[in-house]
């Protein structure tokens, strides 16, 4: 075992709590080591959390019809959403403060994100993710990122946000400062039961950047896993930013929703005035 990971494991085992014993069959519940990703130890000042897991589905069951399980439940929520890489403001981002009367696009967006989570068993199990396409302020990266809360709130769903371009720049970091593990950070985002890609091809497209977001969405596409993208590039231009490969596994793993119109927010100050 090398320094850092034993360094790791002393660091979880001094944030492990008591164990937890079931209290209906009086099992000792299992517990899960989730380690953060390199951004969120910096932002929370932790390595991760310990999670316990019911240990029956029976119990369970009869711990869901407990109040402070359902109380657990909430807590279990918002420790997603802490650990998701959201920021304050879209955390607040809900399909309820979405406004589809802006334009005929964001109307029927909204109606193919309802039935994307309607399928969710089936499109987390297969990896069918969501491309958003659309110009500045056309409220792409708001019903992304409703869509993820959904699934935190009511799935449970581990998401993880990342904008792409702050992606890349924490690689180069890894890559310039060797006390940094950049192989921790790939497999948080590599392997994230949900992916939010924000912003993508926003940056400058040069080889290293196709080849670095080429590893993740190949990942990705090969293992099945969802992935949700927003960007201003469309399908006609995507291979041209990205290249045909990375091209090619976006669109075969893509729901695509395309977003139009004027500046979303912009449009809502109007109508209020």
């Amino acid at each position: 075992m090398s320094g850092s990971s034993a360094r790791r494991n002393k660091q979880a085992e001094a944030l492990r709590l008591d164990d937890q014993i079931c209290p209906h069959c009086g099992r000792e519940l299992t517990a899960e080591w989730v380690e953060f990703p390199p951004a969120l130890q910096r932002k929370y000042e932790k390595p991760g959390e310990w999670y316990y897991h019911p240990c029956t589905p029976e119990c369970e069951q009869k711990n869901e019809q407990r109040e402070w399980e359902l109380m657990r439940r909430d807590s279990r929520v918002a420790i997603l959403k802490e650990r998701s890489g959201l920021s304050k403001r879209m955390k607040g981002f809900t399909f309820g403060n979405f406004k589809p009367y802006v334009s005929p696009s964001a109307a029927r967006a909204t109606e193919k994100v309802e039935s994307y989570l309607k399928s969710w068993e089936e499109n987390s199990a297969t990896g069918r993710g969501l491309y958003f396409c659309g110009d500045v302020g056309t409220g792409k990266t708001h019903l992304a990122v409703a869509v993820m809360n959904e699934l935190i709130s009511r799935k449970r769903v581990p998401a993880l946000f990342v904008t792409v371009p702050e992606l890349l720049d924490n690689m180069r970091g890894a890559y310039n400062d060797p006390g940094r593990d950049i192989d921790e950070w790939m497999a948080a985002v590599k392997n994230a039961d949900l992916l939010l890609l924000d912003d993508l091809g926003a940056e400058r497209a040069n080889e290293w950047v196709r080849e670095r977001i080429f590893v993740i969405v190949n990942h990705r596409y090969r293992e099945e896993l969802p992935t949700i993208f927003t960007s201003n590039i469309g399908p006609k231009d995507l291979a041209n930013q990205l290249g045909e490969r990375t091209a090619s596994r976006i669109i075969g793993m893509s729901d695509w929703i395309s977003l139009e119109g004027e500046d979303y927010r912009e449009a809502e100050v109007r109508r209020g005035l």
